[in-house]
């Protein structure tokens, strides 16, 4: 079967919308009827609505209460709307609240410029009608309503951010610690070598004699026989480390948003490095990664996907356990083809299993237990390849395992603003 999963498929950012406040709207005129008539064309249509008879007033529950829009009569004693509006777009607590201003005045009277360029959303004249009323604040609302989402998915793809580089400082931890032991301790030899060849040294500068007896006390054949190969596996040691704390630097070089040239086949080689030590207890890793340049990715972004679909293989080989004597594989791949840079990550996990498949790219979709993931490491797979003009292909067979394929073209494609993620295929 064939599942088309758009990356910002209706009904996405359930959880962000369901914890947004009050839809509440504060209703500011020094005429009681406006407030009045205003207030009930809103709670008609489903609005909470609080009022205030002037300026002051008005400040004083914003900075006390969540309001999600502000209606605002310009023309009112001792503190008119320009100036409250002013008021509120200098105060960080409801600077982002919309603000709509409401007057009686001519369009060619020059208070709408005015109040424009004080930061009002919009202008209205009177006599408002109650379907534009409507309408304005709708449109507000759900203009506010977006940019509230983007921050709130920032802010948990933030968070899901860190936990891979906590998951990605464990695995390093634990990469650097074995040749960093051995290291040591081949130094510490070297240590005891060194003051072995003193001695003998010592024991030359006095006679012959001293000299042969001292090799012979030291077993100096045996140090000289060992000297070279502690060298090598201490040298060896240290580019071990030295290329882990390289790749590391690479996984979080630069910021998100910044793109480059780049080969795909190096930002999952230099991923890989810092997870294969903790994935090698899982499964056997086999690997083919072919040169594959994209122009204009972000580095840091590619080496989270990379991540990201490595570690929710992992989770997918932990979930199906093996008879004892059998192991897991994971394969990863890249590659060219029809100029598309490819990147492949397949296991023999658990695999997903058809009605979690439909929705397994939308934000905040997760089956993992509370405290293990938010539900956004493949939503934001879908969207980093959106981004790329590029297309995430998922192929799963309960029982037998997963494979997603990521296709980025390897010159970018001009941005458009129809574009979205291609159909993943889905294999039943």
């Amino acid at each position: 079967m064939t599942a088309r999963i758009p990356p910002r498929a209706q009904g996405r950012y359930d959880s962000a919308i369901r914890a947004m406040p009050t839809r509440r709207v504060l209703v500011v005129d020094d005429t009681d009827d406006n407030r009045k008539l205003m207030a009930r064309f809103l709670e008609h249509d489903g609005y909470e609505v609080l009022t205030a008879s002037n300026g002051a007033d008005a400040l004083g529950i914003l900075r006390e209460t969540a309001i999600s829009l502000v209606l605002l009569d310009v023309h009112m004693p001792d503190m008119d709307g320009i100036e409250v509006c002013r008021r509120i777009r200098r105060d960080p607590r409801c600077r982002k609240i919309p603000v709509v201003l409401i007057t009686a005045d001519s369009p060619n009277a020059g208070g709408e410029l005015a109040g424009l360029e004080v930061g009002a959303d919009e202008y209205l004249h009177r006599p408002v009608s109650r379907p534009v009323l409507a309408a304005r604040v709708r449109n507000l609302l759900r203009l506010a309503d977006a940019e509230r989402e983007e921050q709130m998915l920032a802010q948990v793809a933030q968070s899901e951010k860190l936990a891979g580089i906590g998951q990605v400082a464990a695995g390093v931890a634990h990469e650097i610690n074995n040749p960093l032991s051995f290291v040591l301790s081949n130094l510490e030899t070297l240590r005891g070598y060194f003051e072995d060849m003193q001695t003998v040294l010592a024991a030359w500068k006095q006679s012959p004699e001293a000299g042969a007896r001292a090799e012979q006390a030291v077993g100096f054949a045996t140090v000289e026989k060992d000297l070279a190969p502690l060298l090598e596996e201490t040298i060896g040691g240290g580019e071990r480390m030295r290329s882990i704390v390289r790749e590391l630097k690479s996984f979080m070089r630069g910021q998100g948003d910044e793109c480059e040239s780049l080969d795909l086949s190096e930002v999952v080689r230099s991923t890989l490095v810092l997870t294969e030590r903790e994935l090698m207890q899982k499964a056997v890793i086999d690997r083919d990664l072919a040169p594959a340049w994209v122009e204009g990715a972000p580095r840091q972004r590619l080496h989270q996907v990379v991540l990201n679909l490595i570690v929710n293989a992992k989770q997918a080989m932990e979930a199906r356990p093996l008879e004892p004597g059998h192991q897991h594989r994971l394969e990863v791949t890249t590659r060219t083809e029809d100029g598309m840079a490819i990147l492949s990550v397949a296991d023999t996990g658990a695999g997903v299993p058809e009605d979690i498949r439909q929705r397994i790219f939308e934000p905040f979709f997760t089956t993992k237990p509370v405290g293990v993931g938010v539900g956004l490491g493949l939503s934001l797979c879908a969207m980093v390849m959106e981004q790329l003009g590029g297309t995430v292909q998922l192929d799963s067979r309960v029982g037998e395992g997963t494979r997603f394929t990521l296709r980025i073209p390897m010159v970018r494609p001009p941005v458009s603003s129809s574009s979205i993620i291609s159909p993943a295929s889905v294999a039943s």
